[in-house]
Parts: structure tokens; C-alpha cells; sequence
């Protein structure tokens, strides 16, 4: 790699951890926010008929899942890749109704949050690293658009038609390479036939959620949907001691918006047009937790833990963004050959206030704007039918400005403007051959190079760097019987590199892991059981990681790690009234160099030197994580009830590289009741989430003197009642 480094004598300035922190958060508002916000209502699509992406069965049998993990329509239990497949009806049984709440249906999956930021972690690899270019290891897409800013916000899931979880690198296929995993979310398509859903929820906290989505034909040939969601919590989940303000609403007048077309002409072709809109905020606060006390002079008390989902601070934390964007997606068949083609545009820009020092003392009172602009153009060619012969081939064009503007301090500007400018040009191809009967050999390969380049035009700053990588895959599978299918596998893949936008001249390099898995994929009993097993091993090397240091955090290829695992999931249904889901995931993880960390106690002062923290857990890896779930409906002659629950258990692990900081083990249980006519018409659920009220975080951060140890807790028991219409 190439650096040029004209970076000034003034040398790099730097913030509090909690800097760093609250740009992660707020800033990862959009990742999963132009993803998800944009999905039609808190109860379309989940009644009546399985979702797109399952073909129906026979009643007593499994639903058909269909994937797209290898950008071409295969079976589930045909693809040598560990994929968890959902759909609505599946969310739906799950209790699973935003972004953050995937990890009860995906047991490798770990959410941490911030400003209502979801930062997903996929088998112990994901990242903290914020600022308006900082890419996250887990790649998220949506209807094949790359989201590239982290900005993600935590909004309803449902209504969407399918999403996908793929574990373990993804250096090959995908538009941009990922060390952690992707997350693939497809919306529903128009349809030619007019549907409407609508839905009105209401619940405790003064949660309001409306949802509408209208799909129909105009022609033959082209339809149209719209989708239109709004939802508001009018009460916090606690307040904020200084002035007796709600704090914790994860919702404030929040709506999006979102038009697709699609277009089938004679000749072969199919397009479609996508365009979104989203407005979106909250005030998730910061708090103390027990047994931290402010050093700070002056500050109002309570000076220390400030009570559940409470905080007492003098400046507002909040963060309010706009987001959107615009793609087309040409699918052209050419004889036995189809030529795919997507063009994206996606444009963001928040505001954000965040009380850094968590007192009524304006010490480290942070206000900040970021913008961002990406476009992005990818081609595919590939074989259009599965057949002994299976090959694809593309190349993948990115180019993105992310920028922070106007960061203050206590009112003092400390960045007026500064910006990185990300280009990344790609080509790839893949290709599987069925090498003798039930015998599969698939080979991939991508070539990459990235150029970031940066400026802070207020001290003539700037520097750029580029990479060239080559990531592969390499993965042989066998049919024992047509029910039964075993694979191994070893991909490698990376994540960019860049520069960290809060301390000009601080650059860091890609960080790239290997990844061995071998795994069963299995349909048993008439296909009434689906059980699928796997482990894996990975190599994680020069991984960012934050080295907390005086004035704040400086981001460094420091880190490298072994990870290793055991996952399972099961789906059973012993009768056409009772479906069963459940998974597990069993994970070690450990630093195998983690050089000059600084470790702090839970007020901020610094203990010992600094140290490597090599033999230390890796954070975000839990031991033991298993879920099960449950969905009984009774068919009557005024229509059909229904009563699902899902239990998911956490053995807790560690939130921070010093391993001082632990989320304890938790419990969480999600329920419904719900009706639904006999014609479908209209639907009435009961829900219950955190039904009985554990405590867990979202956010454990240590920091130094005067910010201490941070945390947000995650949302207490909430409950509610939802009332659909379909037609």
C-alpha cells in the first residue's frame, strides 16, 4: 500500500473515546436505516401466504426456502454457505420487529447500539469504528444496493420479503468485501393484482405505529408500489434527572417512504426503480452506571448511577437524520445468459447532540453535522439456468464523500469541515462444477483496489492511500442423499481501510480475515425436520481496532484474533397447527496481539500502563447463545387464533478488549396472541416483548477521566396490540 501523508505540523486532533463513541452511534444511523426504515409497516405481508422467497408445500411439511446467497435462486440446503434464511411469517413467530432484535432469530449475531445505531457483529467480527466512511465489517444490502454509510437506524423488519444472514467473509460475490458477514434485505416487488395492507399499532410508552402499502398494475407491464410508514414513542423509557425531560424514545415523529416500478418488456427485460425517503431521530441517552461517580466540580447530583434508563445531563442527546436514495435494476435475458446491471445513489446528513461527560457540567458538550454521497454501479453476466455448470462473472464501481461538519464543544468549533473520498473499482468471477455425480468443486475470485483519499481544507491537510487486494474462495460439496448435503469451505475477504475523520492524519489500513467451515445441511422425516450444523475457524489479522490514548482514540491496524465455533439450527413441524425454530451458537474467541491498549477503571482513571491484551476474549463473542421459538394457530369457524413464543438465552460476554466490562447473562422472552378472519381480511395481535423485564445493555463503554464508564440499557418489557387490514 501506497501512502501519501501531507498532513501539517499541527498533528492530528483528537477526542474523548466517548467522541468516537457517539459518532459510532449516530452515525451508524443509516446502514441498516435506508435498509430497513423504508420497509412497509409493523404487520404487512405477514399473513396469509409464505413470503416470496418460501414456495409453498403440502400441509405437515417444511416450506420450501429459496436464496440468493450466490446472486442466483438456489434451495436453502443447497448452498455451501451458512446462510439463516427469514422470512416475515418467520420474524413474525419470532418476536423479531426491528434491526436490533435479528439476534434472537441469528444466534451468531450480536447488536450493540448507540443513538440508535445497530452495530451488528457476526461470529465475534464487527466493528465500533464510526465516522461517516467508516464501513462496517458486516455488510448490509438491500435489494442489491450496498449501504455503505454506518449510520443504520433500528426500525421495523416487517413487511419486508426476505432477509438473509450470511456468516463468515464474503470476499467474492458482494459489491464490497466484508470480513464479518452480510445481511441481503429484499422488499416485496409490485404486484400487477392491487393489494393494500394497512396496520395501526399502539403500545406502552405511547408507541404509535402506522404503516400503509399499496401495490397494483397500471399496464400489462408495469406496476408500482408505495410504502409509508410512521411511528413516534411519546414517552421515554426514563428521564433526564437535570430537567425532567423524556429521554430513551427511540422513535420522534420518525417516517419514511419508499416507491418501486417494475417494468417487464417484451424483449426480455425487466426493470426496476426504486426510490426512498427517511426522516428519522431519537434521544437514547447515556448513563452512568453503578458504582461510577463524576470528578467533575459543580455537577448537579445524582453525580453517579442516575437509575434504570434514566441520565442527568445538561445538554440533550439526540440525533436526527434525512436520508435517501435512487436505483435501477436491469435484469436482460440473453439466450441462456442473463446481463444484470445496478445503478445507486444514496444521500445522508444528520444532526447530532451528545452530553460527552454525562453531567449538568458543560465539560464535553458535543454537537456535530456529518454528510455523505455514494454511487455505486455493478454488472453481473451469468448462466441463467442451474445445471452441471454454474459460472458468473462482474465487475463493481464505488465511489462515496463522507465529511464532518461543524464539530463543536462546549460551542467551540473543533473541525469545520473535513472529508474522505472513497473509490473502489472490482471485478469477479465465480464459478461450480459438478465434478462427478452429487460432487460439487465452486471457486471464486475477486481483484480490488481502493483509494481513500482526505482533506481538511482549514490547515491545508490532506493524504491519500490505496490498496490492492485478491480474495478468494475455494468450497467442495456432497450429496449423501437427496436430503443431505455436506460442504467445506475456506474464504478469505477483507474491509477497507481509511482515515479516522476525528484525528486528521490518523490512517489505518484493510484488515483481512481467513475463514476454514465445514458444515451438514439436512431435511429428515418427510421433510418435517430441517436440521443444519457447521463449525468454523477463522484468522483475523491487522484488525481496526481503537487504542484509547490523552484527548482520544487513535485507530490502528493493531489487533489480530482467533475465533472458532459451533453453530446449529432446527425447524420442525409435528403438525399442520405447531411450527418449532430453534438455533445455537457455541464461540471462542481470543486477541492473539493487541498491543498498547490502555485500560481505565469504571471512573475514567487509568490503571497500570499500557498493555497488550494478547489471551484476552475477543468482545461481542459469547460463549453460548440459543433460541427457540414456537407458533400453535387453531383454525375455527370465526377464523383462526394463533399463539406463538420465542425464548432466546445469552451467556453474556465481554463488551470491551480489556475484558473488564462484561454484559451479564440474559433472558428475553417475546409473545403474541393474535385473530385473523377467515377470509384474511383482518388480523388483531397481542404482543409482549422483554416479557419478563431482564436487563441488558445495548452499549458498555470504558473511557477516561472525565467521561468514566458508559451505558445504555436496552429497551425494558413493552407490549402493545396491532390491528391489520389486508385486501
Amino acid at each position: 500500500m501506497h501512502i501519501e501523508d501531507h498532513v501539517g505540523r499541527e498533528g492530528p486532533i483528537l477526542l474523548s473515546p466517548r467522541a468516537r463513541g457517539l459518532c459510532s452511534m449516530a452515525n451508524r444511523t443509516s446502514a441498516i436505516a435506508l435498509a430497513i426504515a423504508f420497509l412497509p409497516g409493523t404487520a404487512l405481508a405477514q399473513d396469509g401466504a409464505p413470503a416470496d422467497g418460501q414456495s409453498g408445500t403440502s400441509d405437515g411439511q417444511l416450506e420450501e426456502i429459496i436464496v440468493t446467497a450466490q446472486h442466483r435462486s438456489q434451495r436453502l440446503q443447497d448452498v455451501p454457505v451458512a446462510v439463516t434464511s427469514l422470512s416475515a411469517a418467520s420474524l413474525d413467530q419470532q418476536g423479531v420487529t426491528s434491526t436490533s432484535d435479528l439476534s434472537q432469530a441469528v444466534p451468531g449475531l450480536v447488536f450493540t447500539s448507540q443513538l440508535s445505531a445497530a452495530n451488528a457483529y457476526i461470529r465475534g467480527v464487527g466493528s465500533q469504528l464510526f465516522g461517516p466512511v467508516s464501513e462496517s465489517p458486516v455488510a448490509v444490502y438491500v435489494d442489491d444496493v450496498y449501504i455503505a454509510n454506518p449510520q443504520g437506524s433500528v426500525f421495523s423488519l416487517a413487511g419486508t420479503k426476505q432477509i438473509d444472514v450470511l456468516n463468515g467473509p464474503q470476499g467474492t460475490l458482494f459489491g464490497r468485501n466484508a470480513t464479518g458477514g452480510v445481511i441481503q434485505i429484499q422488499t416485496l416487488d409490485p404486484t400487477r393484482d392491487l393489494k393494500v395492507d394497512l396496520s395501526a399499532t399502539y403500545g406502552n410508552y405511547d408507541f404509535v405505529g402506522l404503516s400503509g402499502y399499496v401495490s397494483g398494475g397500471l399496464s400489462d407491464n408495469v406496476s408500482t408500489s408505495l410504502a409509508v410508514l410512521y411511528e413516534d414513542q411519546g414517552k421515554g423509557y426514563g428521564r433526564n434527572l437535570f430537567n425532567g425531560d423524556d429521554v430513551n424514545q427511540q422513535a420522534r415523529n420518525n417516517i419514511s417512504l419508499r416507491n418501486r416500478w417494475m417494468i417487464e418488456l417484451p424483449t426480455n427485460t425487466v426493470i426496476r426503480l426504486s426510490a426512498d425517503y427517511a426522516r428519522l431521530g431519537n434521544n437514547n441517552a447515556y448513563q452512568r452506571p453503578q458504582g461510577s461517580v463524576s470528578p467533575l466540580p459543580g455537577a448537579a447530583p445524582p453525580i453517579g448511577y442516575p437509575g434504570e434508563y434514566n441520565t442527568n445531563i445538561g445538554a440533550p442527546d439526540f440525533t436526527r437524520l434525512q436520508t435517501g436514495g435512487v436505483s435501477m435494476k436491469v435484469d436482460q435475458d440473453i439466450g441462456s445468459l442473463v446481463l444484470t446491471s445496478i445503478t445507486a445513489y444514496r444521500k445522508l446528513r444528520n444532526r447530532n447532540s451528545l452530553d460527552q461527560d454525562q453531567t449538568s457540567v458543560a465539560a464535553l458538550d458535543l454537537t456535530w453535522e456529518t454528510k455523505f454521497h455514494s454511487f455505486s454501479q455493478e454488472v453481473r453476466l451469468q448462466n441463467s439456468a442451474n445445471g452441471p455448470f454454474n459460472w458468473i462473472l462482474g465487475g463493481y464501481y464505488y465511489n462515496a464523500v463522507g465529511a464532518f461538519v461543524d464539530l463543536k464543544a462546549n460551542g467551540g468549533t473543533l473541525i469545520d469541515y473535513d472529508q474522505q473520498r472513497s473509490e473502489s473499482l472490482a471485478a469477479f468471477g465465480q464459478a461450480t462444477l459438478e465434478i462427478f455425480p452429487n460432487a460439487n468443486v465452486t471457486g471464486g475470485i475477486r481483484y480490488t483496489t481502493d483509494k481513500q483519499t482526505f482533506g481538511f481544507p482549514t490547515f491545508a491537510l490532506s493524504a491519500s492511500q490505496k490498496s490492492n487486494k485478491v480474495t478468494y474462495r475455494v468450497a467442495l460439496d456432497y450429496k449423501f442423499t437427496p436430503d443431505v448435503m455436506g460442504y467445506v469451505s475456506y474464504n478469505t475477504g477483507f474491509k477497507s481501510g481509511g482515515f479516522n475523520l476525528l484525528a486528521p492524519g490518523n490512517a489505518f489500513r484493510p484488515e483481512e480475515l481467513d475463514a476454514f467451515e465445514a458444515g451438514l445441511k439436512t431435511e429428515l422425516f418427510d421433510r418435517t425436520v430441517r436440521l443444519n450444523f457447521g463449525g468454523f475457524l477463522y484468522r483475523y489479522r491487522d484488525q481496526q481496532v481503537s487504542i484509547p490514548s490523552i484527548g482520544g482514540d487513535i485507530i490502528v491496524n493493531a489487533a489480530g484474533a482467533r475465533i472458532k465455533g459451533f453453530e446449529a439450527s432446527i425447524d420442525i413441524v409435528p403438525s399442520d397447527r405447531l411450527k418449532i425454530s430453534g438455533g445455537l451458537s457455541l464461540m471462542e474467541g481470543h486477541y492473539t496481539n493487541y498491543p498498547g491498549f490502555q485500560s481505565y477503571d469504571t471512573n475514567g482513571n487509568p490503571v497500570g500502563p499500557a498493555r497488550n491484551l494478547k489471551g484476552n476474549d475477543t468482545v461481542q463473542t459469547p460463549d453460548f447463545v440459543g433460541n427457540i421459538s414456537a407458533l400453535y394457530t387453531i383454525p375455527t369457524e370465526v377464523g383462526e387464533f394463533a399463539a406463538s413464543v420465542g425464548v432466546q438465552h445469552n451467556s453474556g460476554f465481554a463488551a470491551a478488549p480489556d475484558n473488564r466490562l462484561q454484559q451479564p447473562s440474559y433472558t428475553l422472552v417475546n409473545s403474541s396472541l393474535s385473530w385473523q378472519s377467515k377470509d384474511e381480511t383482518f388480523r388483531v395481535k397481542m404482543w409482549a416483548r422483554n416479557l419478563f423485564d431482564d436487563t441488558y445493555y445495548i452499549l458498555q463503554s470504558p473511557n477516561g477521566v472525565p467521561i468514566g464508564d458508559t451505558q445504555i440499557q436496552a429497551p425494558p418489557r413493552t407490549f402493545g396490540i396491532t390491528l391489520s387490514f389486508h385486501h
